[in-house]
């Protein structure tokens, strides 16, 4: 299944688009400004979409891949069970040959049988074998970057204030500032004021530790700042 964030983020930005476009018709003169928050939704929609089907493509990768070496280890599983079978009918089948010894004190001959064979381990044919079939690693789950940082940020921007589209305002005020409108634009010039990436998220990670960084809001007001600081 595809990101259902990136999925969503395409579709607020297409309606915003769409809204633009609209208005458009409506206008006599259109401001240059506006004209780069058209080009520069158009260009993120097509990017945003471009990098959903890299991500399909490599999931269908994966999921080939995977049932390759799952086909792979159900064959050598079995071939494991064939030889064991084997190694069972080779035992059953065995032979030792009896020991006789005679005693020169003895007068009678006395049969000594040999100990018996001692019990060959056999493996368990009902051992679960699902763990042969998890190639993730644990480690690299545990280091993995959030979407945010993993993502191409889009076309670098001087000033905070350019970059932010009106749907992108009111979308960041009603779910990251609780509607206050007043925090939202300080915060922006704040960060716009800043010097590195780093900053800037130390800055917001410290005002707001309620943000939650896998939540689609946060993911876009990030991607923003990276495309502020080249990140």
């Amino acid at each position: 299944m595809l990101n259902s964030n990136k999925i969503s983020e395409i579709k607020i930005i297409l309606e915003g688009l769409l809204k633009d476009v609209d208005n458009l018709s409506e206008n006599e003169m259109v401001s240059h400004i506006k004209w780069e928050e058209i080009l520069m939704s158009a260009s993120m929609i097509s990017h945003k979409l471009n990098t959903l089907r890299i991500e399909q493509e490599r999931n269908f990768m994966k999921r080939y891949l995977l049932r390759e070496e799952a086909s792979q280890l159900t064959q050598s599983v079995s071939e494991i069970k064939r030889a064991i079978s084997e190694l069972r009918i080779n035992i059953s089948a065995s032979e030792l040959p009896k020991a006789y010894t005679q005693s020169a004190h003895v007068q009678d001959k006395q049969l000594f049988e040999p100990e018996p064979p001692k019990s060959v381990p056999v493996v368990d044919e009902e051992i679960d074998y699902d763990f042969l079939m998890n190639n993730t690693s644990a480690k690299e789950e545990q280091g993995q970057l959030p979407s945010w940082m993993r993502d191409m940020p889009g076309p670098a921007v001087s000033d905070l204030h350019m970059a932010v589209t009106l749907n992108d305002k009111l979308y960041f005020i009603k779910e990251l500032f609780k509607g206050d409108e007043d925090q939202f634009r300080l915060s922006i010039q704040r960060l716009n004021e800043m010097n590195s990436l780093k900053e800037a998220l130390e800055y917001t990670r410290a005002a707001f530790p309620e943000w939650d960084e896998d939540s689609d809001p946060v993911y876009r007001f990030y991607i923003l700042l990276r495309r502020r600081y080249n990140g």
